[in-house]
């Protein structure tokens, strides 16, 4: 065997093992010239696809496999190769033979030849679908549980552990920042009437109504909760007595003339406490809720304030 047919077969053998080691690659492998032919992919690739790569060896063939809302983007990252940007990560769903589509997160980066010049775009690729949808599913689920954690489950509403926190921290910034505000708890007044005449299924509905009613009056700003029972509390952020005395009167009466029940109509006791840096968190808690009961027991006024309004 003369020297030239030695290198010939030398250098057949290295293809032959280059083809077997990128077939071998779990990795999708592709290779396209700079007029965007496919040169070369392999096993991994036409597997995944369910194409053979004589299918695809027009120019750009392969950006007809990804979504026409992908294929500008795709185009731009194939252009910036091209201008010398290299490597480069990018991801694109590639749609199967059968229709599926599998998103694929690439690295990318141009060969040049001897010159300088680039001649082949190689991309090495993973099938993050099922990984993503994994990880999609995770976040869901532990959004779940947080929302589960922090509100009420009948009526949406924040629970008295997440309106606490809520309480802490909007009152450590008070005393940062200058306090205001005030809280307010409210009871309706005779729920038990409606569970006990009507059943728990009738309270339910009406104690979600009541929380639309609330939500209803309420400005974003300010923080709705359900404490439990037929009890909900409500953190104003903004304002002193005389604004909260105000949301008081406006709750009960929207409770009252917005909410109907089989067993007629409702009315509510509001006790307020105004937020003060003297006082803790719990200390308001415990003191608006004194003066909830405390009007309660009052039939001379719609809502018994904690402190005399200045």
């Amino acid at each position: 065997m003369s020297s030239s047919e030695r290198d010939t077969t030398r250098v057949f053998e290295h293809r032959q093992l280059l083809a077997a080691v990128l077939d071998a690659a779990a990795s999708l492998i592709l290779v396209m010239d700079a007029e965007g032919r496919l040169v070369r992919w392999n096993r991994a690739c036409e597997e995944l696809l369910g194409y053979r790569q004589a299918e695809l060896e027009a120019p750009f063939a392969l950006l007809e496999l990804l979504p026409v809302g992908e294929r500008k983007a795709a185009e731009t990252c194939v252009r910036a190769l091209l201008g010398g940007e290299s490597p480069l990560s990018a991801e694109f769903h590639w749609r199967t033979r059968r229709g599926d589509l599998r998103l694929i997160e690439w690295s990318l980066t141009a060969l040049r030849d001897s010159h300088g010049e680039i001649t082949h775009m190689v991309g090495t690729g993973i099938d993050v679908t099922e990984a993503r949808r994994w990880a999609e599913e995770r976040m869901e689920g532990e959004a779940r549980l947080r929302h589960m954690a922090d509100h009420d489950a009948l009526t949406g509403l924040f629970n008295r552990r997440r309106f606490e926190e809520e309480l802490h921290r909007h009152m450590a910034q008070g005393r940062r920042y200058g306090m205001s505000g005030a809280l307010l708890l409210l009871d309706l007044d005779d729920f038990k009437q409606v569970n006990d005449t009507h059943g728990h299924g009738m309270g339910d509905s009406v104690l979600t109504a009541v929380a639309m009613v609330l939500r209803r009056r309420l400005r974003e700003s300010d923080i709705l909760a359900r404490f439990g029972g037929d009890e909900f509390a409500v953190l104003m952020p903004v304002g002193g007595a005389p604004r909260a005395r105000e949301l008081a009167g406006l709750l009960a009466t929207a409770v009252r003339t917005d909410v109907a029940t089989p067993a007629g109509r409702l009315s509510a006791s509001v006790g307020i406490a105004v937020l003060d840096e003297s006082s803790t968190p719990d200390e308001l808690l415990s003191s608006a809720d004194d003066a909830m009961y405390a009007m309660k027991g009052s039939k001379r006024a719609v809502v018994r304030h904690l402190r005399p309004v200045e």
